[in-house]
């Protein structure tokens, strides 16, 4: 399956008040702002992903991808036909879904947590494989890149991880889906969009 897409780079400002640390909320609103230009798009929809590289302090990579066009977007287009293989990296923050609370009690809803090390490799390939792809552990790596805040109101610390891995597409659907969507829970903050090594 040949997926078109459309993909825009930008070097650029992560969009933190001077003095403040950068949050992965400053990095959402400067891609959306690379996305729109002066194109408005309903509440809550969010037509693509990102992922940004940090070189400096003030100078931030930024790559956005979307299914269709957008100001300054390049066309593009990835081959995911079954049995193919890629090698991969994305940006993961590596949490486990639960129902207790750190002294026990059972929640109304479940919460996010750090995931232990020893836990990242099995959940990776799990969620790829419910992504229509399989992974080779044999080259999965993982490499810390450090930690921010989800939010200024908010002192927790998301750390981010970098991960490579060579995949084999078993699902082409799902695969085209993953390419186009990312691969991870914070997406809308530059989690999980794949790129090809």
């Amino acid at each position: 399956m040949q997926v078109h897409y459309y993909e825009a780079s930008a070097l650029c400002d992560p969009g933190h008040a001077p003095g403040q640390p950068v949050t992965l909320e400053d990095y959402h609103r400067t891609a959306w702002q690379l996305f729109t230009g002066d194109t408005h798009y309903p509440k809550r929809e969010r037509p693509f992903i990102f992922r940004v590289e940090w070189l400096t302090q003030e100078r931030h990579f930024f790559t956005v991808r979307a299914a269709g066009e957008f100001p300054h977007a390049e066309k593009h287009h990835v081959s995911l036909h079954q049995g193919a293989t890629l090698t991969l990296d994305w940006h993961w923050v590596p949490t486990v879904a639960t129902r207790l609370s750190s002294t026990g009690e059972r929640l109304t809803r479940s919460q996010h947590i750090p995931a232990p090390r020893e836990r990242w490799a099995n959940l990776i390939t799990e969620r790829m494989q419910r992504q229509g792809l399989n992974v080779d552990t044999q080259t999965l790596s993982f490499c810390p890149l450090g930690e921010w805040q989800h939010r200024r109101n908010q002192p927790q610390l998301q750390r981010v991880i970098w991960v490579s891995a060579q995949v084999s597409v078993i699902d082409e659907a799902a695969a085209a889906q993953a390419w186009l969507n990312g691969v991870s829970r914070l997406r809308a903050y530059g989690m999980g969009m794949l790129c090809k090594r």
